[in-house]
């Protein structure tokens, strides 16, 4: 990765602009504008999101198994992979210990929400966290983090695959990469409680799996594992990576070297949050209300809301915040693929050249 002293080589005055824009975040204290009780969880809330999840999921899995019509599958599989994209955004909460006061609560409800992607929750935890603590820094970041073109062709056929892949025509599967990088390889973490940690949770899972997989393939055979379990798990990633890779992608949003990279901005400077309509917002718990929760992760999903206008008060401009579209996602998948050394932000084109010089102001402000 490049020398943290010397990107970017050439920025623009939109880089200079972040850099001034997050000076006048420094030594602010920004999870203080968040009123204190925001961040008191109530378990029953959570506990409510959990089931209503489980129930979409499920419902949707029978309505496969049941369906008089092969037609009928495609909308249930959108249905249970939002209903278990949903139990990842409870898992999610569980993880920053934000569903509970009662740590056991969190790890159980954590596990149980992440069976339908086989993904060890503390593998999920941990990873998640790296993330957190390094949100858009170059060098740290675990999730969708950009490298140089040049890096890019010094990469095996394999590696470019994956790379490449899983920003354009395999973005679905963006989430399905980190969890066979980090969701079954102790050896991944750095620390021996993690890698204890991890352990336990894998050792749930195979057990878990070797349990359910045994009954659905006996009652239903091997197509019965494609269509009630493989096809939604697809589904899951495809909502998982979505939405992830939304968060912090854009080509006005900088990815930083530790020279220029700092807590606050992080948390404040980098995320796009996603206008949901009120019903998609509630299915998947608040997820899109994302610049409140890395200000605060310990903020339960059901506050979030509150939480982001008393953000938006005491920093006006500092948030981004536009409607979802699917134009949105494609233009990422189209264009978003390299790190510019030069500028800073994601590779330059004519187009991003116009995007970055107007989109932040586009965004911000509203």
């Amino acid at each position: 990765m490049p020398s943290a002293n010397s990107y970017p080589s050439s920025p623009g005055p939109e880089f200079e602009a972040f850099l001034d824009k997050s000076k006048t975040l420094e030594g602010a204290r920004l999870a203080e504008a968040i009123p204190k009780s925001y961040f008191e969880p109530q378990a029953w809330r959570g506990l409510a999101g959990f089931f209503i999840s489980y129930a979409l999921y499920i419902g949707a899995i029978v309505g496969v198994a049941y369906a008089p019509h092969w037609g009928f599958y495609i909308p249930l599989y959108i249905v249970a992979g939002l209903g278990g994209w949903g139990l990842h955004c409870i898992a999610h909460d569980c993880g920053h210990n934000s569903f509970s006061r009662n740590k056991k609560l969190n790890i159980a409800i954590g596990h149980l929400s992440l069976l339908p992607l086989l993904y060890p929750f503390y593998s999920w935890k941990h990873v998640h966290n790296l993330h957190h603590f390094h949100t858009n820094n170059l060098e740290l970041d675990t999730d969708w983090r950009p490298i140089p073109r040049d890096m890019y062709k010094r990469m095996s056929f394999g590696q470019r695959f994956v790379y490449m892949g899983t920003r354009t025509w395999l973005f679905w599967a963006g989430t399905i990469n980190y969890w066979i990088v980090s969701g079954f390889r102790p050896g991944f973490f750095p620390k021996k409680d993690m890698r204890t940690d991890v352990k336990r949770s894998i050792a749930f899972v195979v057990l878990a799996s070797i349990v359910y997989f045994s009954a659905l393939i006996y009652f239903t055979g091997i197509a019965g594992f494609f269509l009630l379990f493989f096809a939604p798990w697809i589904a899951i990633h495809t909502w998982f990576s979505v939405t992830t890779l939304m968060h912090h992608t854009s080509a006005d949003i900088p990815f930083l070297t530790s020279e220029h990279w700092t807590p606050n901005a992080s948390r404040m400077l980098v995320t796009t949050d996603y206008r949901y309509p009120k019903w998609l917002l509630f299915l998947t718990h608040n997820i899109s209300i994302h610049t409140a929760h890395h200000v605060a992760p310990v903020v339960p999903f059901y506050n979030l809301q509150k939480a982001q206008i008393a953000l938006k008060q005491a920093y006006p401009g500092m948030i981004r915040e536009k409607d979802f579209s699917f134009g949105d996602l494609l233009w990422v998948i189209k264009n978003c693929h390299f790190y510019d050394l030069d500028s800073g932000y994601y590779k330059d084109s004519a187009e991003q050249r116009a995007v970055v010089n107007g989109g932040a102001n586009s965004v911000a402000n509203t």
